[in-house]
């Protein structure tokens, strides 16, 4: 946060009050702005790594000062303030290069930090993959009379490996400069996780070499794999691994985060040093850009999930609940959801803390993901609430679910640091229809979490239970 600028730019001087004090309290340096132009010169005079602009100024248009801000200054982040009915406004500032968007109306002070942090930790990543390609131009420039190939080769890594590639875009890439640089026979890359058995590879092999051999190299790579995932450990009970089938071989590991992975590359004829060393310097820019895809990936994840429990927040549901009820519409499908509330949760907080509060509420979410389709969607609503949206699920069928869970909850042990307990949730159900918007399809499931709460707790209660 240190040296990191927000600019507040609204014409409502309570907004920018607020916003500012709480924005500060974070440790953050803020400029405030009320209309366009006095928010052009602090752009002009600071050095602003975030924008928070009203969509509504009264000079100018915050669509109009979003433009300005990409073209004269690319490297601060915009977010945008929109009113409820300004969303067809927000979805353009998205595409003209927003990060994110917040809805005054809705707003909550943690939601706006939230997406404060996100927008500034993707400035950071553009600034260190900026930072990144700068030194190894520079590196270049420095050996340019004596590696210049090696060099070129170096440049060419950091122009395809430096962006927010896919695990197996980075994989596919490396491979082919690798490929491209150094005379070889046989070439592959494997990736695997500690904590699950997926794994990511891609392989070439030259014309003149029989097709068995690429099969054999593989094999023998996924051995070398296995044992640097298991702490080089072999199995006893395993078949000794198959020698590659090239008289040299060239290996390098591959470590970031809970991958792991080998790329290697052999040929007939012994390798040069400059070769190896060049082989090497694939490696590890290879190395620094699975770090940054991990990142960026964790990034994106933060984005859309709960802290605590992992699942969708609130946010990124109602987005999944706009596109549910199009598709629900479009085909004639039905749709459902789930209010669910932990009942008296307030208690467990009151009686053993808080920490142990957030063990039961991981606890249900454990629960919920266990015994709902892939296809469903689990969200944290908020607080001990929670919803499910179901598609293609009638209100009977949701009902049904609906009474499981809440018998299955209710039988489920939750191991607490003093011992186990056992909660109870009450949940609301709802279906989609016709002219049904997201909104009211929350309300009612909602008023039938209500009804649960008030006729005992522990129950299931749809639109027309009293």
């Amino acid at each position: 946060m240190a040296g990191e600028t927000i600019l507040l730019v609204d014409d409502d001087p309570t907004v920018l009050s607020t916003l500012g004090r709480f924005l500060k309290a974070q440790g953050y340096s803020v400029k405030a702005a009320a209309n366009g132009r006095e928010a052009r010169t602090a752009l002009q005079t600071e050095d602003i790594s975030l924008a928070i602009l009203d969509l509504m100024l009264p000079d100018i248009s915050g669509l109009e000062l979003l433009a300005h801000v990409r073209e004269h200054f690319p490297d601060t982040e915009v977010i945008l303030f929109t009113g409820l009915g300004g969303m067809d406004s927000a979805i353009q500032a998205l595409r003209l290069g927003a990060h994110d968007y917040l809805v005054k109306a809705t707003l909550r002070l943690p939601e706006l930090q939230s997406v404060v942090d996100r927008a500034l930790e993707r400035r950071r990543l553009a600034l260190a993959n900026r930072k990144l390609l700068k030194d190894l131009q520079q590196a270049q420039e420095e050996l340019a009379l004596t590696r210049a190939r090696e060099l070129t080769q170096i440049r060419r890594i950091g122009e395809t490996l430096s962006g927010p590639l896919t695990t197996q875009e980075l994989v596919s890439g490396l491979l082919e400069l690798i490929w491209e640089s150094l005379p070889l026979s046989l070439l592959a890359i494997r990736l695997g996780d500690l904590d699950s058995s997926e794994a990511t590879s891609a392989s070439r092999v030259s014309a003149n070499l029989p097709p068995a051999a690429q099969g054999r190299f593989d094999q023998w790579l996924m051995r070398e794999l296995e044992k640097e995932i298991s702490s080089g450990q072999d199995d006893p009970g395993a078949e000794p691994p198959p020698s590659p089938p090239c008289p040299v071989v060239l290996q390098e590991k591959l470590a970031a985060g809970n991958t792991r992975g080998l790329v290697a590359a052999g040929r007939e004829a012994p390798f040069t040093l400059e070769e190896a060393e060049l082989f090497r310097i694939f490696a590890l820019q290879g190395e620094a850009a699975l770090r940054n895809v991990l990142l960026f990936e964790e990034v994106k994840s933060l984005a859309v999930r709960d802290g605590l429990t992992g699942l969708y927040n609130y946010r990124h549901f109602r987005e999944v609940l706009d596109h549910q009820i199009e598709v629900s519409r479009r085909y004639g499908w039905p749709l459902s959801l789930l209010f669910v509330d932990i009942d008296d949760f307030k208690v467990v907080n009151d009686t053993w803390g808080h920490p142990e509060g957030d063990l039961v509420l991981k606890a249900l979410t454990h629960f919920l993901e266990a015994h709902v389709r892939h296809a469903d969607v689990i969200s944290r609503y908020g607080g001990e609430e929670f919803v499910v949206l179901l598609p293609q699920t009638s209100y009977q069928q949701a009902y049904r679910l609906a009474e499981r869970l809440r018998a299955g909850m209710a039988a489920t042990p939750i191991a607490l640091s003093h011992g186990e307990i056992f909660i109870t949730v009450s949940i609301g159900v709802a279906s989609l229809e016709s002219e049904m918007n997201g909104e009211e399809l929350l309300k009612v499931a909602d008023a039938g979490l209500y009804r649960a709460k008030q006729t005992g707790k522990n129950r299931v209660c749809g639109p027309e239970e009293g």
